[in-house]
């Protein structure tokens, strides 16, 4: 081996662990501030905490699952005090509400945060809106392996959810990967501050894209039929560790129309549903953004779902 060529491979070399240090470097920041990159992640790294309280909740525990409209939607002090009134008798409430998720994500989530630890609530209200909780619903791998998938079941999920090779390997390395697996909001806390414009171009980008999705789906007459296996599966969950669900159909501005096949899966499975698309007195004021609802109708949607549960579940004849 000549001088040239030993000389070539000890830069390599140098190089290789250059990157591996710059790796490792970015790695750590970013584990370090995951638990405070935005409110959401706050929200998700603080699951363990929350779940450890929840055990130590009295009966009976009421626990409110969902996404951004179940965050903005119920005030749980309020539900609380509501149910207690209504039925003479005192509860715990527990919300948990990462946003963007849907039915895929939470039946990762409660097997992670809830089945391996072998803590339930009593209860559960899951609310959503007509797109969360079809098995057609879009994957977002990143998300769900890093957050929402152990150990324990990240095989399982890869297996079921990956569609390739490539999916699959994204996953697996956003799992282990805090950088990796956050890429999305890291790209938009750094980018902004070193490209001009940007969050403006990818906003009106975005609108180019959805307005073309949106007209592809006007001119498909034929969509694929919706499935809800994944929803079958969730309310398996819960009937297999006691658990008394319900599904709550969300109030949107305009109502909505919810599928009968949705509403056949959770009476099949023995969980309640509560349609909540319109709460009477609700108006297009109660949602401020056009999607969440505002504390005007926080206070509205809260109420009827305390007043409902109350009719149903007798909270002062429950037992552990």
């Amino acid at each position: 081996m000549n001088s040239s060529t030993s000389s070539f491979k000890h830069t390599e070399w140098k190089v290789l662990a250059v990157v591996a240090i710059a790796f490792l470097a970015f790695e750590t920041v970013a584990r370090l501030f995951a638990p405070v990159l935005d409110y959401d992640r706050e929200h998700i790294h603080a699951f363990p905490e929350v779940v450890e309280e929840m055990s130590r909740d009295e009966h009976p525990r009421i626990l409110i699952m969902g996404n951004s409209l179940v965050m903005h939607g119920v005030d749980s002090a309020l539900f609380e005090k509501e149910l207690a009134q209504a039925t003479s008798a005192s509860c715990s409430v527990t919300k948990i509400t990462p946003v963007g998720t849907a039915i895929r994500d939470w039946n990762y989530l409660y097997d992670t945060y809830f089945t391996e630890r072998d803590t339930h609530p009593d209860v559960v209200v899951v609310g959503f809106v007509a797109h969360h909780v079809p098995d057609q619903y879009e994957l977002k791998m990143r998300r769900l392996a890093r957050h929402f998938c152990s150990l324990n079941n990240l095989r399982d999920c890869l297996r079921e959810e990956g569609q390739s090779f490539d999916m699959q390997a994204l996953g697996l390395f956003s799992h282990f990967s805090a950088l990796y697996g956050d890429q999305p909001e890291w790209q938009w806390i750094v980018s902004p501050a070193v490209i001009p414009e940007f969050g403006r171009s990818v906003r009106k980008i975005n609108g180019l894209l959805d307005i073309e999705a949106e007209r592809a789906a006007a001119l498909n007459a034929t969509p694929a039929p919706r499935t809800y296996r994944r929803l079958s599966r969730l309310m398996e969950t819960f009937r297999a560790h006691g658990v008394k669900a319900y599904f709550v159909p969300m109030p949107q501005p305009e109502i909505w129309d919810f599928d009968p096949k949705a509403a056949e899966a959770i009476a099949s499975r023995g969980a309640t549903l509560i349609d909540a698309r319109a709460i009477p007195g609700m108006t297009q004021s109660d949602f401020p953004d056009g999607y969440h609802l505002g504390d005007t109708g926080s206070i509205r949607f809260t109420s009827f779902l305390a007043r409902a549960l109350a009719d149903d579940f007798p909270l002062s004849g429950h037992s552990p």
